[in-house]
């Protein structure tokens, strides 16, 4: 049965003073003033968390935001950080927080959905209810997780940091990686004959097996994209493997659309969690135009792979000269395991 709006209402509000300590009572021009900072850096603030400028008359903020912010000043006042620096934590954490808590609503929306049969509304408005429930374990989880991954990021900074010795990686694209795209072929046609239920389930299908299969062959994903993954490995012999492994399990789900790929050695530089450089345009063409259950890879990449320096079980053989979008002519070749 749905609740009432005012039931709806009231567990809005139990959650408001859960999570913020209650309703706004602040305004920006009292969070500059009991800070003093200017109204601008408190907006400039706001703003990174992704939210909507607001009015400096209007109640918008609780004793917890004061806080917040108060630290994150008084960070940049110290010298330790400068304001550029500063927003882009805040842009990092907020928008990493917009899409956990999203991902796991839906979640959470699809687990009552299925269990207990009800529709849209319906799950949506028993998950708000529920959601109590799980508060202590998700945020408790959270900080866990970010331990954790940030213990692994520096011990291969570390690593890679070690290898350099005394030279050291000069220039734009200071980081040597392995990457590539696995793509599902003819998506967009596929999709718009396919029902709500059977899409979900094809992107819930892919991007499980991705998330799976490339942290289990040493990698890590970078960004699923619909119906795509931008994967990224350390080294040569780790990118070969979490390619090919990837290949191999989406290849033997008969319920998943045929997947090309591709796989480039190259230096590139990470921005706000994501990876650029010329090469990764290059990976991404080459997986435009490589043929259904195929792995392209670029002819220095192909070099190192004869050589030996991606491991004997690997085999580059060139193939039909292609004119890359933004790229120009390249030769490929093709990645297979012996």
């Amino acid at each position: 049965m749905i609740e009432s709006e005012s039931n709806v209402n009231s567990t809005v509000a139990a959650y408001r003073k859960t999570l913020l300590g209650g309703e706004p009572s602040l305004t920006i021009a009292d969070l500059a003033y009991r800070t003093g900072t200017p109204i601008e850096r408190v907006n400039s603030y706001w703003v990174a968390m992704g939210f909507t400028p607001v009015a400096e008359d209007v109640p918008t903020f609780t004793e917890m935001d004061l806080e917040a912010y108060q630290t994150w000043s008084s960070l940049i006042d110290s010298g330790k950080i400068d304001l550029n620096t500063g927003l882009s934590f805040v842009r990092a954490q907020s928008h990493i927080a917009d899409r956990l808590v999203l991902w796991q609503t839906e979640a959470l929306v699809d687990d009552v959905s299925r269990r207990f049969n009800l529709d849209d509304t319906t799950a949506r408005i028993t998950t708000l209810d529920r959601f109590r429930d799980f508060l202590p374990f998700l945020e408790s989880e959270m900080i866990y997780t970010w331990k954790r991954q940030l213990e692994a990021l520096i011990s291969r900074i570390d690593m890679e940091v070690s290898h350099r010795g005394q030279v050291g990686a000069t220039g734009k694209f200071p980081l040597m990686r392995t990457f590539g795209f696995v793509d599902m072929v003819s998506y967009t046609s596929s999709s718009t004959h396919l029902t709500e239920i059977d899409l979900i389930d094809l992107i819930n299908r892919f991007e499980n097996i991705c998330r799976e299969a490339i942290p289990s062959a040493g990698g890590r994903v970078v960004k699923m994209i619909g119906d795509a993954v931008f994967y990224i490995a350390d080294d040569l012999p780790t990118g070969l493997r979490v390619v090919t492994e990837l290949i191999e399990k989406l290849t033997s789900d008969k319920n998943l659309l045929p997947v090309r790929a591709s796989v480039v050695q190259g230096a590139v530089f990470s921005r706000s969690g994501d990876v650029f450089g010329p090469t990764v345009n290059l990976a991404s063409r080459l997986t435009d135009v490589a043929p259904v259950g195929q792995i392209l890879t670029d002819s220095e990449t192909a070099s190192r792979i004869i050589s030996g320096e991606g491991g004997v079980s690997y085999v580059a053989e060139p193939v039909k000269e292609a004119d890359l979008r933004g790229v120009g002519k390249v030769m490929p070749f093709r990645v297979y395991k012996r």
